[in-house]
């Protein structure tokens, strides 16, 4: 299709373009529309494919140039950004300005692009590097903690009052103003332990085997789920029964049975060169996270509103999916999502920066990823997944997944050389490392 084309730069992040198709283009694309129209047609009076032009034009005319003239913005616009290399990202907002018979089509599309960006004075960041060490409490703590997963559950028979220190199942409800947030069946609560959600707990104490309870929690002010943060959750709950948990000694034979070692203390050998390791890549992983925010600090660019939504959004949906994976559906989830998008957005401005100036670096510095490179890690990402790992080959076969994860290798090799040319200093952690390792 033959257009006529003229790109305004409105500013740093849009274009506007002017775009004409040929009055002859048009009116081609009518002809042949109504003649499609004609071989169908049923109107009464006449016999199928002898239907007059104007009858057609009466009955079916408004809503034909519609479809047509829709057809011919959609085609000629893709057309005209190929043409003009016009790195649109989003849907544009468009405004027709002429669709009269006979005449040529006319209308204006503006659309945000990726901005030009220009990096500079990456070479010799600053940069922080925590210093994460690992000492015999950090050891015995994910001992205790390797000790604490071990445990077994023997029933409790010789009696059925519940105290501190056993582990109860029971059913549960939880309801904010009347509305059910969240339920479970055959639950496992530790009472004394605090964590089902805190002060949950603290209600089982004397209560019965077989008993139905209900009770009120507040939940603290900056709790993690938006839905209940600050609100005082109504819980129904009955009480299946009760078992005393039997934590193993760390001993050899501890070692043993759940660390593949022959001594004790060679297990805490080995739990020490783990978070050795594990502290190590922390440690990275904050110096990136430095460098990344540094080289954004130092650069102030526009960054397209629609990338910024859409990477909001894919946040918004990855605490949706984790929240419902763990708890059960939200019941006013349009809520949620708008609570969500707010708090989440200013996260979704840093991550689309931070990706713009990468590519940036990556295409000043020459730097690719090659399809056996992607294929590599492919691999590698399948072989992680164990039983999964067919299910991540046949999610990479998509091309724009495999487009995805080509641009966040390349994003992560651009990382690379900033934090290789980095000015690191070494600075004092803000936890230990038994936490970092269970949390992280």
């Amino acid at each position: 299709m033959q257009v006529k084309v003229d790109v305004e730069t409105v500013d740093s992040v849009r274009r506007r373009l002017a775009v004409e198709v040929p009055a002859e283009t048009v009116a081609a694309e009518l002809d042949r529309a109504f003649s499609e129209l004609a071989r169908g047609a049923k109107v009464p009076g006449f016999r199928p494919g002898r239907v007059p032009r104007h009858v057609l034009e009466r009955m079916f005319g408004d809503r034909l140039r519609a479809d047509v003239f829709g057809k011919l913005i959609q085609d000629s616009y893709a057309e005209a950004l190929v043409e003009q290399r016009i790195p649109a990202v989003g849907q544009p907002e468009i405004v027709t300005e002429q669709t009269e018979p006979g005449a040529a089509l006319r209308y204006r599309a503006t659309v945000e692009v990726k901005p030009e960006v220009r990096v500079e004075g990456y070479a010799g960041l600053g940069v922080e590097r925590p210093i994460l060490r690992v000492v015999e409490d950090d050891v015995n703590a994910y001992l205790e903690g390797m000790r604490a997963a071990a445990a077994q559950l023997h029933p409790i028979s010789d009696r059925n009052e519940v105290r501190s220190g056993d582990v109860v199942t029971l059913d549960y409800e939880a309801r904010v103003d009347g509305r059910v947030m969240s339920r479970g069946e055959s639950r496992e609560v530790e009472v004394g332990a605090n964590g089902f959600p805190p002060a949950f707990d603290q209600h089982l104490a004397g209560a019965l085997v077989g008993a139905r309870l209900e009770f009120d929690v507040i939940y603290p002010a900056d709790h993690a789920a938006a839905e209940l943060a600050g609100k005082t959750v109504r819980f129904s709950v009955l009480l299946r029964s009760i078992a005393q948990k039997e934590i193993p000694a760390l001993d050899d034979d501890f070692a043993k049975d759940h660390g593949e070692c022959s001594t004790i203390d060679e297990l805490g050998q080995r739990v020490r060169g783990q978070l050795e390791e594990h502290a190590r890549r922390q440690a990275d992983e904050a110096m990136r996270r430095s460098a990344l925010a540094a080289l954004a600090k130092q650069h102030d660019i526009v960054v397209p509103s629609v990338m910024v939504q859409r990477r909001a959004q894919a946040l918004v949906d990855d605490v949706l999916q984790d929240w419902q994976r763990r708890r059960g559906r939200i019941k006013d989830e349009v809520q949620a999502r708008a609570h969500l998008y707010k708090e989440l957005e200013p996260r979704a401005l840093e991550q689309v920066k931070a990706a713009l100036l990468l590519e940036a670096i990556a295409l000043q510095e020459g730097l690719s990823v090659s399809d056996e490179g992607l294929e590599a890690h492919i691999t590698t990402v399948a072989q992680a997944a164990g039983s999964a790992a067919e299910r991540v080959r046949a999610l990479y076969q998509n091309e724009d997944m495999r487009q995805q994860l080509r641009a966040q290798l390349l994003q992560s090799r651009a990382l690379d050389v900033v934090v290789s040319r980095a000015h690191v200093t070494e600075v004092e952690p803000q936890e230990h490392v038994a936490d970092a390792a269970q949390t992280g």
